[in-house]
């Protein structure tokens, strides 16, 4: 019987054009991503922010027991809330970062500079989440720290339904909120983006010939 020998296998590179076009998908797709979160932020903002000093401004009207209900569970919305703001500014900041690398990478493949608004933003590294990130951040914790003064002056009006142990332990509480919120704002202050090492492929090399009997 003949031997037939099997035709041997390399790995084909891509092109730089072909590079050029993965990256660009990718940067077409944060964008959009990134219009999204900042459309979600702009309009969930006002309202959760409204929403809860409603709540906080009709407690007045409501019986002692329901003011006690509600100023319980309104410091620890208010921590959510900050948390909730302090994650979409991170996530921004990922994509903002991302788009640099990509912009950069772009650049470096055609030989001249083609993408340059993120990588060459001048709030680059500033802040995370940029200047609306920051301004964002900062209206976010002042409704917060101010709705917590609001409870601590409310819950007074409800002393006839709570023990001192209890009216120290609200006391304890709404600090701890407010210890929350700030030290959500300083990580967010603090955070970087840390792109992931590469995953390590093995090296790509022709099949060896196999002879059939």
């Amino acid at each position: 019987m003949e031997k037939t020998e099997s035709p041997a296998k390399s790995c084909d590179t891509v092109t730089i054009e072909t590079q050029i076009q993965i990256l660009l998908e990718e940067y077409r797709a944060l964008y959009s991503l990134l219009t999204f979160r900042l459309t979600a932020m702009d309009r969930r903002l006002p309202a959760i922010g409204g929403t809860l000093a409603a709540i906080l401004g009709s407690t007045t009207a409501m019986p002692a027991s329901m003011q006690v209900a509600f100023l319980f569970a309104l410091p620890s919305a208010l921590v959510g809330f900050v948390l909730a703001t302090a994650q979409h500014l991170r996530s921004k900041e990922d994509h903002v970062r991302r788009i640099d690398e990509i912009e950069r990478s772009i650049n470096c493949l055609a030989g001249e500079e083609l993408l340059v608004f993120q990588s060459c933003h001048p709030n680059k590294g500033r802040f995370p989440g940029g200047r609306t990130g920051l301004v964002a951040i900062l209206a976010v914790v002042i409704v917060s720290l101010a709705m917590l003064l609001a409870c601590a002056g409310l819950i007074q009006e409800a002393t006839q339904l709570l023990s001192p142990t209890k009216q120290a332990g609200y006391s304890v509480y709404l600090i701890t909120s407010a210890v929350a919120i700030l030290a959500s704002t300083i990580r967010v202050g603090l955070y970087r983006y840390h792109r992931p090492a590469p995953i390590q492929h093995p090296p790509c090399s022709p099949s060896t010939a196999k002879n059939d009997p």
